[in-house]
């Protein structure tokens, strides 16, 4: 496939790497990391392997990547309002769509957008930091799990997963992207959160004091019951498998954290704002979301 990857912080840098090293042909949109990505390449370094990769198809504006089969949208929520101008000149009939980003509300923003179009869910349950201008670490390998509200389209599926599977990354299929997303909610509503509510702090940190072990046991309890709102269902014993698999991650510093120091905006309505109000439209209360919600507004200046 010709891929083109919207997005190049860590996400979209780690996975468009490894899909390049595995031979696709992969196009980056690029911006402040140009010079130093024509320059030097981009270089991962994970767990399984790490490697730098030259040569890439680098651009600064997307009507030179030109059309592509598969656009991976990997920015931040706070920038989809610019998406329905920068993905146009990279569409053609058949161009499936792939959404890595976090949160509620991106999937249906991208349908609406473009109705023509196959849009994809992919939920990343991964730990991913740049840590300089086309450097990226991977702290926990993880996986990508697909989804699409579509029926019959399985043979699209399969492609896109067998390409990341070549590349090495664990891929699966699920049949229910609001379920992904809910899913994924468990981990970044309490750890993206604390980790800013807290006092700037990494994960380590957070599970090493009990009682932000126990708020991150609620959100995460609260987030189950949002979902449940919603008609879906979480295993209620992810709950202790997440606490368990980011005890492993060691002082890992979330996005959020990282876009907060840094003095960007993070992404507060799709991760906190987004899932609360679902839930109260069902009727369903969550105060310890609504009060990390209230809170991280207060400090989020500017937010989306």
């Amino acid at each position: 496939m010709r891929i083109g990857i919207v997005g190049s912080g860590a996400v979209g840098l780690y996975y468009g790497a490894r899909l390049q090293r595995s031979g696709q042909d992969v196009h980056f949109l690029l911006r402040k990391d140009y010079s130093a990505i024509m320059r030097s390449g981009i270089r991962v370094r994970a767990p399984d392997t790490s490697f730098q990769i030259g040569n890439v198809n680098g651009y600064l504006d997307a009507k030179e990547i030109g059309e592509v089969d598969l656009v991976v949208v990997s920015v931040k929520s706070t920038s989809n309002e610019e998406l329905p101008e920068l993905l146009q000149p990279m569409l053609k009939a058949g161009t499936i769509i792939l959404t890595l980003q976090n949160g509620l509300g991106n999937y249906e923003f991208l349908k609406a957008a473009f109705p023509a179009y196959l849009v994809y869910v992919g939920a990343c349950f991964v730990c991913l930091n740049r840590v300089a201008p086309g450097v990226v670490e991977n702290y926990y390998l993880g996986s990508v799990v697909l989804g699409s509200d579509k029926r019959g389209e399985r043979t699209q599926t399969d492609s896109i997963a067998k390409a990341l599977e070549l590349a090495r990354i664990q891929c699966k299929v699920s049949e229910n992207p609001h379920q992904l997303l809910w899913e994924k909610l468990l981990w970044n509503v309490p750890f993206n959160g604390l980790a800013i509510a807290a006092g700037e702090i990494s994960t380590d940190l957070i599970l090493s004091s009990e009682v932000l072990i126990g708020l991150v046991r609620g959100l995460m309890e609260e987030i189950v019951l949002g979902a449940e709102s919603q008609g879906l269902k979480i295993d209620a014993n992810t709950i202790d498998r997440l606490i368990k698999e980011t005890r492993s991650m060691g002082s890992y510093r979330p996005s959020s954290l990282v876009d907060f120091l840094e003095s960007k905006p993070f992404e507060l309505e799709s991760i906190w704002g987004e899932p609360l109000r679902r839930a109260m439209e069902s009727g369903v209360e969550l105060p310890k979301l609504e009060t990390l919600y209230r809170l991280l507004k207060i400090l989020c200046i500017p937010c989306d």
